[in-house]
């Protein structure tokens, strides 16, 4: 039991701490995969709560994977694990037998996985979680009370500071589809261009409702997101390689953006009434410094929505397209002769540094980013592993000690009182 136990606890941690930690990185990915369960489920009304529970999720799990992995308060986290994947085991089976949704986002953009899969792994953590609860009371402690709410405060700390970094300015690590060093002209030449339409879906009361351009509903209805269909009838989808950039006139110009073999910067919007006449004015100032270096910007906007004191031209795409090449709402991104170079949050604009980003090097640029993410995912390995392991078996050998002390102190006085 005791070797049961153990692998019990490391599958049940590493899968815990991945999952969260991949979460939390792009706590914006997660929030459009909770809102894609949200609208499976008919609760699209609810989609206001799809940040909230995406950053409560990513820390929940992460809390869990590290106290059950380094063995603090094994009672309180063995039955939330087996709550978590309970839950979860129902929800994955239900999935891989209806397919309301086609990936379940367990590790972020990272590692895509079938529903089958999915519910094969949770079938996996069940009995892993089942193990250990049944087994919770043989767990001893690591470190006294004070000492194990102190290392839960650390690790909340750290996992909170990850989320927040990734909200306000843009996540550390891009897994998603439109990372730096991705090729896009390789991309559209290699995926067919197939026709497409594009729905706008608002809803009104709980209901919603599809709509075209041309016919658009009256402010009493509120606007959810857009749909491209394509000839054969399904839905692009921002797992997949369609980057379709159009024009005000509705024509596809993807091709003469991307592929002109120019400096290009894209600025994503996902949503125009979050942008104030203050933030389109900086956006045009940033317009006016990159035209100055003699590079293109276009606004992208991922809705129907009109964005109103933009001086540069606006491209429409779809929504999860938008959200995919940029997280922040306003965020930019630097593309040269095609292959995504840099990206930017809103609220770190490269005002005084356009001069010198056109003049590098693009594949230098490029490189840096791609090596700035491995040094981040480095050192977050090495402070994890010192938080769980190393501090695992200091604190084990200090509290046992601690103990063996305690309990010799009263063999001792009572020998001397016999004498």
């Amino acid at each position: 039991m005791a070797i049961i136990r153990a692998i019990s606890r490391f599958v049940i941690g590493i899968t815990f701490i991945l999952s969260g930690f991949l979460k939390a990185i792009d706590p914006a990915g997660g929030a459009l995969k909770i809102d894609e369960y949200l609208k499976a489920f008919h609760l699209g009304f609810m989609d206001f709560l799809a940040t909230p529970v995406a950053i409560l999720l990513a820390c929940t799990e992460f809390l869990i994977g590290v106290c059950v992995l380094k063995g603090i308060k094994m009672r309180f986290f063995s039955t939330a694990a087996l709550i978590f994947t309970s839950f979860f085991t129902l929800l994955t089976l239900y999935s891989a037998i209806f397919n309301p949704v086609q990936d379940c986002g367990c590790f972020g953009e990272a590692l895509h996985l079938t529903n089958w899969q999915t519910f094969y792994k949770n079938i996996v953590l069940l009995a892993c979680s089942i193990a250990i609860f049944c087994q919770r009371n043989k767990f001893k402690p690591i470190a006294a009370n004070i000492w194990e709410k102190i290392y839960i405060t650390a690790y909340t700390s750290f996992i909170a500071a990850v989320v927040t970094y990734a909200l306000v300015f843009l996540p550390q690590i891009d897994f998603g589809q439109f990372k730096p060093g991705t090729d896009l002209v390789a991309i559209i030449e290699d995926t067919p261009q197939p026709e497409y339409s594009s729905t706008f879906i608002y809803s009104k009361d709980g209901i919603e409702q599809e709509f075209t351009l041309e016919n658009l509903p009256d402010s009493t209805w509120s606007f959810v997101e857009t749909r491209t269909i394509v000839s054969n009838g399904t839905e692009s989808d921002a797992g997949t390689l369609n980057f379709i950039l159009r024009d005000a006139d509705g024509a596809d110009i993807t091709q003469q953006i991307t592929g002109s073999g120019l400096p290009v910067f894209l600025i994503s919007i996902h949503n125009p009434d979050k942008l104030d006449a203050k933030k389109i004015g900086t956006i045009n100032r940033l317009g006016d410094s990159i035209a100055t270096c003699g590079a293109s910007l276009y606004l992208l906007n991922g809705t129907s929505e009109e964005i109103d004191g933009a001086l540069y031209p606006v491209l429409q795409s779809d929504y999860k397209s938008t959200m995919a090449l940029n997280r922040s709402n306003g965020g930019v991104t630097y593309i040269n002769d095609g292959i995504i170079v840099q990206k930017w949050s809103a609220r770190s604009y490269p005002f005084a540094k356009i001069d010198k980003i056109l003049s590098e090097d693009a594949e230098i640029l490029t490189a840096n980013v791609i090596m700035k993410e491995q040094l981040f995912a480095e050192v977050c390995i090495a402070i994890i592993l010192l938080m769980i392991l190393i501090i695992r078996f200091i604190s084990k050998r200090v509290y046992f000690r601690y103990l063996a002390r305690k309990e010799a102190v009263p063999e001792e006085s009572t020998s001397a009182d016999v004498k």
